[in-house]
């Protein structure tokens, strides 16, 4: 099974039947769609980009040694691929002594079937949203990245990039624009996940 990658469509029956056939062109196929998007959910939290890459390296790495027969469709994929991001952060900060901040903002609780099932949720709607990141159009997304994820100062932004301020409220506002077109409903929850957006 021979595919361009950027044309794919990773939804279709075919794609699944070629993961759970563990074809290595479905995993490069999954590995470029969702691996931009989980760095930046992994670098919201962690607030590292090497480690936030590693550990999208590493749940890539648990997805292909698992049993891909439990997944029936994108859905559940993407569900597992961020639930396991974030965890691994999580236990990243545990490690680094900081963890029991993060519960506090993430609001971590037992681990019953409410808090599962919630669990699946919140994992979709960030799903959604850092899909629509990953649309903006490029300064756009550089812009936000820098502002809303590595949370720099608009001031050492403009230097970063060599433009004015002015550029980055505008830029800032396009975005706003687009995520809300897009996103509909969802984008109340970008507000919360990005303080100050």
């Amino acid at each position: 099974m021979i595919w361009n990658m950027s044309d794919v469509n990773i939804q279709s029956e075919e794609f699944i039947k070629g993961l759970v056939h563990r074809e290595p062109r479905s995993f490069r196929c999954l590995f470029y769609f969702f691996h931009k998007r989980l760095c930046l959910f992994a670098l919201k939290i962690v607030k590292d980009s090497c480690e936030a890459e590693d550990i999208v390296q590493e749940v890539f790495l648990a997805f292909w040694k698992t049993d891909i027969v439990k997944f029936p469709n994108l859905k559940t994929i993407r569900i597992f691929l961020y639930n396991s991001v974030q965890n691994r952060c999580l236990n990243y900060l545990r490690d680094r002594e900081i963890q029991e901040r993060n519960y506090k903002k993430l609001g971590r609780q037992e681990c019953d079937e409410d808090y599962i099932l919630c669990q699946q949720i919140r994992a979709d709607v960030v799903a959604e949203i850092f899909d629509a990141i990953n649309e903006l159009p490029e300064k756009c997304r550089e812009i936000f990245t820098l502002s809303y994820i590595k949370e720099l100062p608009d001031k050492e932004i403009a230097e970063l990039l060599q433009i004015s301020p002015n550029t980055i409220k505008t830029q800032k506002q396009r975005a706003k624009t687009f995520l809300r077109t897009r996103l509909g409903d969802v984008f109340v929850y970008v507000t919360m996940f990005f303080p100050g957006f």
